[in-house]
């Protein structure tokens, strides 16, 4: 048994240090994805929201896929919900957030790829965060988004092809 599964496990018995042991392992790559996602807005709530919704239903994980993944889903779900409770215009208002991307090769690229992250649609930006920032495969991503393969894919490389050109009109 995994490190994963069996906090997991301890977890869904009611093991608040457990818990705490899976929140310290997969805080920071929730939070990335939401940071990115949100484009920086009410992204620690909704953080917070994942892990307490992950503790009341600790015992719903089955082991079927990964823990981290898991919660990936959770934050998918709850960033829609509090997309669609704060209305899509303000959504398609917000102005792109300038994150700090440590694998871009200087600052300028980093703004670069923000904007054009922020010019995607909300799935196309889930989708390439989750695959190209986050390493998640095609079929994780698919089950965090819930979506079949084919779809996922689709909608990878529609995004791709939306920041390849971003990129190109940018430079």
């Amino acid at each position: 048994m995994d490190q994963d599964s069996e906090l997991a496990r301890r977890a869904a018995a009611g093991d608040a240090v457990a818990f705490t042991a899976l929140v310290r392992l997969h805080e920071g790559a929730v939070r990335r994805f939401l940071t990115r996602l949100t484009r920086g807005r009410g992204a620690d709530d909704l953080s917070q929201d994942v892990f307490l919704k992950a503790w009341r239903m600790a015992g719903h994980w089955r082991g079927e896929g990964s823990y981290r993944g898991w919660l990936m889903r959770i934050a998918w779900t709850q960033f829609l919900s509090a997309h669609r409770a704060a209305g899509r215009s303000a959504a398609r208002d917000q102005a792109a957030y300038d994150l700090d991307l440590p694998s871009a090769p200087d600052p300028d690229a980093a703004i670069d790829l923000n904007r054009a992250l922020a010019a995607l649609g909300e799935r196309e930006r889930a989708a390439a965060l989750l695959c190209y920032g986050e390493g998640c495969s095609h079929a994780e991503a698919a089950e965090i988004m819930g979506l079949p393969l084919g779809t996922l894919k689709s909608i990878v490389a529609r995004a791709r092809t939306a920041l390849a050109a971003q990129l190109e009109t940018i430079q």
